[in-house]
């Protein structure tokens, strides 16, 4: 149904990301299940100013090399009649390295040098993930951070002895998982759970399932953010969208962050982004003939032309690196939408699980397909939807951006937490749990 893409380390899925900072809009929080209405946009601006003030976003400075990716993606956005909603994206990516040599929370930072392989990891310190500024922030005042243990769930502490709640970990790789060893605990006043959207349901649902009394909702209302994935494959355009990997940059055009422009149509009918994309250099070798097959088993042309079409057999047939010929021309399309947010996680033989049925056949996503395919019209090339989403699959799709199952609410009946994130302590009702947050 709903595939999910994470990244696992200090730092966890914002290694992996390409850092786009949007404010949302009204509209989003218009819905009745947010639990409160007073002060919401001055605390919201509040929240962003402060998360703008750790995360430094800029958009693609002027004085950095042109990108062809982005120029392609403005020449689509004039192709589908939406120039007036093409902007440059503001990116947590640094681009300036600092006089001091290190950024503001005393990390060694250097500005980006347009490697294009944000999406496997920064391996040149640019990029402004959490790892950069608010984990080494938070060990800068006091903070213990401990990587390779794994959470299983919280229970409440018994009475005596210091801390109201148990944590139980296990440590991986240890050889403790071959005898079901049992779990070890830290004791705490305060728990925080921040797993991100797959660890932390995981961890509530196992908690639950180990008697902690909590609201029903506990992974309901799972939404994939309505990402849709596809490419403009073999376009006329060069769009210099493979990473540089390991390879020398030297003789190979600059690729730029992964994301550095935006057709922006929300407000609009379509209420979605639209955005160019750069695939990491350590699949570009294999990313070539997976394209190729994808393309002539669901692939379609956007153009008719015999000239467009020999052009584009010359350049799949004879140029088969993914810096030149039909992968170098062609474009990475990401979108985020709007689906319905139904999608329930469970665990399954105490592994997380996404059930969400048809979640695929939703408008949104018939929407973004066919915007996509205006897109690499636009660049006279062959518009191929991520392979997951086909009938031969089940019209399965790909989130880089989950959300929900542990949702806010004004009661338990209706969410997890309230609106300072304490977990709701029973099935109805506002009581909450001491000391427990997600």
């Amino acid at each position: 149904d709903q595939f999910v893409m994470v990244g696992c380390g200090l730092g966890g899925t914002s290694l992996i990301n390409a850092n786009v900072s949007l404010e949302a809009t009204d509209d989003v929080f218009a819905n009745d299940n947010w639990p409160f209405r007073e002060h919401r946009s001055t605390l919201l601006q509040e929240g962003y100013a402060r998360a703008r003030e750790m995360l430094q976003p800029n958009v693609y400075p002027e004085a950095y090399p042109v990108l062809k990716k982005l120029e392609a993606h403005k020449k689509s956005a004039e192709h589908i009649g939406e120039a007036k909603n093409f902007k440059k994206t503001p990116i947590n990516v640094t681009f300036e390295t600092p006089a001091s040599g290190v950024n503001h929370v005393g990390v060694p930072q250097v500005a980006c040098n347009n490697c294009g392989d944000c999406c496997s990891g920064c391996n040149v310190g640019a990029k402004n993930t959490t790892l950069m500024n608010y984990l080494p922030d938070a060990f800068n005042h006091g903070a213990e951070i401990f990587c390779e243990v794994h959470v299983e769930y919280v229970e409440k502490a018994p009475a005596g002895g210091k801390g109201k709640w148990l944590v139980h970990y296990t440590l991986p790789h240890t050889g403790q998982e071959k005898f079901k060893a049992p779990t070890m605990t830290i004791r705490a006043d305060t728990v925080m759970l921040a797993a991100g959207t797959i660890g932390t349901n995981e961890i509530m649902l196992r908690s639950k399932a180990k008697g902690l009394s909590t609201s029903d909702q506990v992974g309901r209302r799972f939404s994939g953010n309505g990402d849709i994935l596809g490419f403009g494959y073999n376009c006329e355009d060069k769009i210099n969208g493979i990473g540089y990997g390991i390879h020398d940059r030297k003789g190979l055009e600059p690729v730029g962050p992964c994301i550095t422009s935006v057709i922006d149509l929300r407000g609009e009918p379509e209420n979605m982004v639209i955005e160019e994309g750069s695939i990491p250099g350590a699949i570009g070798k294999a990313f070539g003939p997976l394209m190729k097959t994808a393309n002539r088993l669901i692939g379609e042309d956007t153009v008719c032309g015999v000239q467009d079409r020999a052009q584009k057999l010359f350049r799949q047939a004879f140029f088969p690196s993914p810096y030149e010929g039909a992968v170098n021309h062609t474009q990475t399309y990401l979108i985020m939408s709007h689906d319905d947010g139904r999608g329930v996680l469970k665990l399954k033989n105490d592994r997380l699980e996404i059930s969400w049925p048809g979640v695929g056949s939703q408008p949104n996503f018939v929407t973004g397909n066919e915007k996509m395919k205006g897109c690499t019209a636009g660049l006279k090339g062959d518009y191929v939807k991520n392979p997951l989403w086909t009938r031969l699959v089940g019209r399965d799709v790909i989130s880089v951006h989950p959300l929900g199952g542990c949702c806010m609410a004004a009661n338990a009946t209706n969410g997890v937490v309230n609106h300072k994130g304490q977990v709701f302590s029973g099935r109805t009702g506002e009581a909450v749990h001491e000391g427990l947050y997600v």
